[in-house]
């Protein structure tokens, strides 16, 4: 063992927890609250592949990632609702 072994695993289980709610909230977004804030028909249906890849992941670890990866792919503004909606400064 080394002098710099280091157990991370509470942060670990922290992360976990707080990136499953974020993943909740995106799937609690109704379609009223996905048209006010998403005006634009094709950034709605940006969002709605989102929550599509992460609904049809069938772990956890699944759903985080291809939250990350549909991330990837969308424009800006589909991004920054995203981000408001898991930090709980909308809806």
């Amino acid at each position: 063992m080394s002098n710099y072994d280091f157990d991370f695993s509470d942060e670990a289980k922290q992360t976990d927890d707080e990136l499953s709610g974020d993943i909740q909230k995106l799937q609690g977004l109704s379609e009223e609250q996905l048209q006010k804030l998403l005006p634009n028909r094709v950034d709605q249906d940006k969002l709605r592949e989102i929550i599509r890849a992460v609904n049809a992941a069938t772990s956890e670890n699944e759903k985080k990632a291809a939250l990350m990866q549909q991330l990837q792919t969308v424009p800006g503004v589909v991004k920054d609702v995203v981000k408001k909606v898991i930090s709980g400064s909308i809806i």
